[in-house]
């Protein structure tokens, strides 16, 4: 979740906050007669005060929001929250006890332990206040991801009903295409691979999640198809094992990676296209290409967005894109089958 530390907002609302903390130590104070002097040392030195407190519970909150977000890792989260963040407070008006102590600035304050006791309550109030804020931001992203990606769905089922011919009749048809050419090998391998590819997308196109297995193979025969068309000048390098079969990625996820490097990419003899799809770092699938761009393609970069704008609304993972000057590669994090 990438929210600004420092907003216009939050500069109000901590501007706002300062004041009332300043209001409220003030308050406790007792002056004695004529100490007029003392009252505005006091003041300002629980400005300072405050604004330390507020702007270090601040800091404390938006870097484990980063680092150890609640719903990855809550328990760590937690444990260091409740340790720093009083630290912090306790150390901030210790300091300044001294500080005073030494210049005889102490206002006969009620008790030196009354004022640590309701600077940490006023740290809670404001660790919970901005904890409420970042929990209030990941819930309006969530849902405003989530009412996009409704959106893109319905659009997508809208421009497939346009487009999508009776599945039921073309399949019918391909079956018949293939008795006319049961002489010709390869005439029947393709159509039979294209009538299972077409097959694949009907039945998991609504799903969120496949599993690696059954996605593999569709772009086996989907590579079969694309292979048929540019023979040696398309080449396919897979080194996958077999123990990450089982894990799941987004339905044509991966075609789709393999269909926008044969897209944007010169194929012909004198540059032949490598594909290469493996594991990295552990629970990562890697799809990529040597890198020769059509000079007349624009890249939109629609295909990634989708993938990246599934995988965020599905895992709050994030896929890696790397370009060199020589190689484009893309990296999908595998997923669990219980997600």
């Amino acid at each position: 979740m990438q929210t600004r530390l420092f907003g216009k907002s939050e500069i109000i609302a901590m501007i706002i906050g300062i004041l009332l903390i300043t209001m409220l130590f003030v308050s406790l104070l007792v002056v004695p007669q004529g100490a007029v002097f003392l009252v505005y040392i006091n003041v300002i030195g629980n400005i300072f005060i405050s604004a330390l407190i507020w702007i270090g519970c601040r800091l404390i909150v938006h870097t484990l929001w980063k680092k150890f977000p609640w719903e990855k890792e809550p328990v760590k989260h937690l444990l260091i929250e409740i340790i720093t963040i009083p630290l912090w407070a306790f150390i901030i008006m210790e300091i300044s006890y001294e500080i005073y102590c030494r210049f005889n600035f102490i206002a006969n304050s009620s008790s030196h332990v009354q004022g640590l006791a309701v600077g940490l309550l006023i740290t809670l109030l404001i660790t919970s206040i901005h904890e409420g804020v970042y929990f209030y931001m990941q819930w309006k992203q969530h849902f405003a991801l989530s009412v996009k990606l409704e959106k893109d769905n319905l659009e997508a089922r809208y421009e497939t009903l346009k487009a999508q011919l009776n599945p039921h009749f073309l399949f019918n048809s391909l079956n018949t295409l293939i008795t006319y050419v049961e002489d010709n090998p390869r005439a029947t391998d393709y159509i039979q691979n294209l009538s299972d590819f077409m097959r694949y997308v009907l039945k998991n196109r609504e799903k969120e999640l496949v599993l690696l297995n059954e996605e593999l193979e569709v772009c086996r025969r989907y590579l079969f198809l694309q292979q048929s068309r540019f023979g040696d000048n398309l080449r396919i390098d897979i080194n996958i094992n077999e123990k990450y079969l089982m894990y799941c990625v987004p339905p044509l996820s991966v075609q789709m990676l393999i269909d926008n490097s044969i897209k944007h990419n010169v194929i012909s003899k004198e540059k032949p296209l490598l594909i290469r799809m493996g594991i990295e770092n552990t629970n990562y699938l890697f799809v990529s290409n040597n890198l020769q761009v059509k000079s007349s393609e624009a890249k939109n970069g629609l295909g990634i967005k989708n993938i990246s704008d599934r995988y965020e609304f599905l895992s709050q993972q994030q896929i890696i894109v790397n370009e060199t000057a020589t190689e484009f590669k893309v990296s999908l994090p595998l997923l669990k089958a219980n997600i």
